[in-house]
């Protein structure tokens, strides 16, 4: 018992020097914390911590480039050519190094179509691989390249820009065809490509005297009917195998309603070739109006296709043996796996071409491509197509009806005349 008054002494003790402790520990904190303030203060008033600035390793680079702007401007057409010329080359020799950087200028380029924009970006990815020296020595190599012809001959002709301006006044009427038929636009395009060059096939000379007078496409004579030049029988057959299902060309019900064959012009018969007495000749004949070259044109591609197609063979992605088909004939048409390409032979310039050879050249030429482009689906189908033209369908059927009731009544009164006389 004697004990106990002296542990409740301790205890008071012990806790008060844990209080004195903590005290000093906190004060010491809070005085740290002031000192630093009081230092950071001091610091970025007297700009204590400020950085030096540096000199970027690249520095002379920048301002030589920069030297070389700043005169777009001034420059002529000539010099801006050979600039491009060269800009194409610099983007296909990064493509090799740095394709990503590469595809992004071209974007670029594409996108913006400014020479100068396209300039400054390969400059600042060939400035990061100015240490790779062979990018470095072959980039130094390049120089504007002074041919300025296109590999694909045909094209180089100053009167084939003529041609081209005339097919593109014929743009909505191709394009008409191609949706109506389902067949790529480009496709109707090459072929009438074909048959119109190869009517300038005696010499340079006359390649100029044919085409330099022409404001549009010519219709040819002696070879066949309409600007892309389709045989009598052959135009017959065409509308023929539209309806006829045990065809191996049918390409299916939806295409004969297609065509309106109440259509015609009698009144540019002014002669007596008994061909032109044909509605089916006299569509193909309209002076000025080639819809109906182009419609014929579409249905027989399209024929070829659904032809193929039931041999388990593609026409989409051939249009060399679309353009050898459709110059040679339906009988000609032989689905196999290594198909030839050819057709009439005929020289353009100084080149002898065959027309499946030139449908395949232009084609992918690029030449017209934004009017008449390459598409994933050469032959949409049947369903998308009656979706798309179901206007027009309704127009050829109430024309046809028409025409039938018109067609009734002339023979109602025929049978009246001669019931009364």
């Amino acid at each position: 018992m004697e004990n106990e008054p002296i542990e409740q002494n301790i205890k008071p003790k012990k806790k008060r020097k844990i209080l004195k402790i903590a005290y000093f520990v906190v004060l010491h904190l809070l005085s740290a914390f002031a000192f630093f303030m009081i230092i950071t203060a001091l610091a970025v008033k007297f700009k204590w911590t400020n950085t030096s600035g540096g000199v970027d390793i690249n520095n002379r680079y920048f301002s030589e480039l920069a030297n070389e702007y700043g005169s777009e401007q001034k420059k002529s057409q000539q010099e801006l050519d050979d600039e491009e010329n060269l800009l194409l080359q610099k983007i296909g020799l990064l493509a090799r190094f740095k394709p990503v950087d590469a595809v992004k200028i071209t974007n670029a380029y594409i996108d913006t179509k400014d020479l100068f924009i396209a300039q400054r970006m390969f400059d600042a990815a060939a400035l990061l691989l100015k240490d790779n020296a062979e990018f470095t020595s072959q980039l130094e190599d390049l120089k504007a390249v002074k041919d300025r012809k296109s590999v694909f001959e045909f094209s180089n002709y100053e009167v084939w820009q003529t041609f081209c301006n005339a097919v593109r006044k014929d743009k909505k009427a191709i394009d008409s065809a191609a949706r109506i038929a389902g067949v790529e636009s480009r496709m109707i395009v090459m072929c009438l490509v074909g048959e119109q060059v190869r009517m300038f096939n005696a010499s340079r000379e006359r390649f100029k005297q044919y085409v330099y007078p022409f404001s549009s496409v010519i219709l040819p004579r002696n070879r066949g009917y309409g600007v892309t030049s389709i045989l009598e029988h052959t135009a017959l057959r065409i509308e023929k195998q539209l309806l006829d299902k045990n065809s191996k060309f049918y390409p299916g019900d939806y295409f004969y309603k297609c065509l309106n064959t109440t259509d015609a012009a009698p009144g540019l018969v002014v002669d007596s070739i008994q061909a032109h007495q044909h509605k089916t000749i006299q569509r193909l004949i309209m002076g000025g109006d080639h819809f109906y070259s182009y419609l014929y044109t579409a249905f027989l591609i399209r024929q070829l296709q659904s032809h193929w197609q039931r041999e388990g063979f593609d026409l989409s992605y051939r249009p060399e043996i679309v353009g050898t088909l459709f110059n040679l004939g339906f009988d000609k048409s032989k689905p196999k796996k290594n198909p030839e390409v050819g057709g009439s032979s005929f020289v353009v310039g100084d080149k002898t071409y065959t027309f499946g050879g030139l449908c395949y050249e232009f084609y992918y030429s690029g030449e017209m491509l934004k009017d008449f482009p390459i598409t994933s689906t050469p032959f949409p189908p049947v369903g998308e197509l009656e979706r798309k033209n179901a206007t027009h369908l309704l127009k050829v059927k109430k024309a046809i009806e028409r025409a039938d009731s018109l067609a009734r009544v002339s023979a109602l009164n025929d049978t009246l005349s001669e019931a009364i006389q």
